[in-house]
């Protein structure tokens, strides 16, 4: 490969409108000089590629363009590269399904998600390592990899190989490799912009490079100091160069959209030690909006104290949006816990909420259905989770009631047209009736939250999930438990996690002390927090 580039880069600390803001106007001042169709802009998740590609709908040289071709040149870097080569199908849940049935020790992970099962996750992050099976292993944590050993995982990921190829299958990895190593150079790229840019592997910033061959403006805009999937094969050293520059000092993004004085502060404290090592150039100005906010510190979720007193009230008192965040498991379990033991509504960022709004909305309109009337369809939401004690015999299933025609109906209409019994009136409460065992399990907790008077027709206002998962969001409160356990790496990792989990949020924010059992914390925070905190 000839000609390889070296990147422009733009940095931009969390909030300061790199995607939003920056690369719309950028965008913007490229059309005065380029066809949009001769510009593309990847980023790595399509939700991202599609705010970008409304942020640029707005601009009156692209309103015309249809959104199939938009979404050719402002794409995910795998779709982009997908599409440069073969059009082979992705190697879907329907493959992995097959595969597992022929190796039946694939099975011994069962988890909802297939996707990062051990085999799928180890070949990945070897790859976004550039490193070979045994390179790999050597350097890796082994317990990421758990159930497997390192000969279940080599036989396993030889046979993963072997039926992609045969099936005509490929991998997110494939789609790097094929375009890398197989594709022709690109000759309609003028332009080539990479957003999050600190998120790519190693592979990934080949092929780029490979991809901007022949482009007049090759553009990276992201975050050295948010570089936190090394275990994935980001490189942080590759991106602190880029930044360490007097060209990236001129570029830098400073004005903080989000975070304000005392989470600035707190960020800044955190990720110090980085700016020390890589020189004044790699120092970012990022300054903060006039929000003052406060910071706290809880020792334990499980002892009372007024950090957590202040927590739980304004969660309760206000509208805004809390953001609990974390290192890993078990700590999520820890926050469950919290959350319902105070009747707060709740859901995992990247799964659905604790209760589901239908089901709350079962609980709440009992009472009306006994004494005036609801419609149909909370009628028919309530038949899957009630028991034969509410239910006429025969009238179980709830293709009985598709004969109901759409109004609003009480009990004593369904009683008398043969759906219920007329015992069921004596039921004040719907906790009475619920025979699903998962709404009897979660009965006291419903009660609780409904009792707080939290919102449950919107939302939820609070969310939880891992650091890597919360990166690019803002909430207007941050809530980061320490606890860590396992052994953290010895690098600057640590200490980039914390600086992503306290940057997500905008006004207040609390420190949970760590629960495990050496009370190691995330970046040694907990040790040194009265400078680190502003507390």
């Amino acid at each position: 490969m000839n000609n390889i580039k070296t990147p422009e880069f733009i940095p931009g600390p969390p909030g300061t409108g790199k995607t939003h803001i920056w690369l719309k106007d950028k965008y913007a001042e490229l059309l005065k000089k380029y066809s949009w169709e001769r510009i593309v802009v990847l980023s790595h998740t399509v939700l991202a590629a599609k705010e970008i590609r409304k942020a640029v709908k707005g601009l009156p040289e692209i309103q015309s363009v249809p959104d199939t071709r938009l979404e050719d040149q402002i794409c995910t870097i795998h779709a982009y590269f997908k599409a440069e080569y073969l059009p082979l199908q992705k190697y879907e849940k329907e493959e992995h399904e097959r595969f597992c049935n022929e190796n039946q020790s694939m099975k011994i992970w069962n988890k909802k998600s297939w996707e990062k099962h051990p085999v799928y996750e180890y070949s990945s992050h070897s790859h976004g390592k550039g490193l070979d099976f045994n390179k790999y292993w050597a350097v890796c944590e082994p317990s990421r990899y758990y159930p497997y050993s390192k000969d279940q995982l080599y036989k396993l990921i030889k046979k993963y190989n072997t039926f992609r190829s045969v099936h005509k299958k490929i991998s997110f990895e494939d789609m790097i490799d094929n375009f890398l190593f197989k594709a022709e150079t690109p000759e309609d790229i003028d332009v080539l912009i990479v957003d999050e840019a600190q998120d790519c592997s190693k592979p990934q910033i080949k092929a780029l490079q490979k991809a901007a061959t022949k482009a007049e403006e090759f553009i990276f805009i992201g975050d050295a100091d948010q570089t936190i999937h090394e275990y994935a094969g980001s490189d942080p050293e590759f991106f602190y160069a880029l930044a360490n520059s007097k060209e990236a000092k001129a570029n830098e993004l400073t004005e903080g959209k989000r975070c304000g004085q005392t989470i600035n502060k707190i960020c800044k404290n955190i990720i110090r030690p980085v700016w020390e090592k890589y020189g004044d150039y790699a120092k970012r100005t990022w300054t903060p909006t006039e929000t003052v906010g406060k910071s706290y510190w809880i020792p334990s979720l499980e002892q009372s104290c007024q950090a957590k007193n202040i927590l739980i009230n304004k969660i309760l008192n206000t509208n805004e949006t809390f953001l609990f965040t974390y290192r890993g498991n078990p700590t999520h379990k820890r926050i469950n816990q919290f959350l319902q033991d105070n009747g707060i509504d709740y859901s995992l960022l990247s799964g659905n909420p604790h209760v589901s709004r239908k089901h709350f909305q079962c609980f709440k309109s009992w009472k009306t259905f006994l004494k005036d009337a609801v419609s149909k369809q909370q009628v028919l939401d309530y038949w899957p989770i009630i028991g034969k004690s509410v239910k006429a015999h025969g009238k179980s299933d709830v293709d009985n009631l598709k004969t109901l025609i759409n109004k609003d109906y009480n009990i004593q209409e369904l009683i008398d047209m043969g759906f219920i019994k007329p015992e069921a009136k004596q039921f004040e409460r719907f906790s009475q009736v619920v025979t699903k065992k998962e709404l009897i399990e979660k009965t006291p907790y419903i009660n609780k939250v409904l009792i707080n008077g939290m919102d449950t027709d919107k939302t939820p206002r609070v969310k939880h999930d891992t650091i890597h998962k919360v990166k690019g969001l803002t909430f207007d409160n941050v809530i980061v438990d320490l606890s860590i356990y396992r052994q953290e790496p010895r690098s600057f990792e640590p200490v980039r996690l914390a600086y992503v989990a306290y940057s997500r949020g905008k006004v207040d924010c609390w420190s949970i002390g760590s629960s495990s059992p050496s009370r190691a914390s995330l970046a040694g925070i907990q040790n040194h927090r009265r400078d680190i905190l502003e507390l």
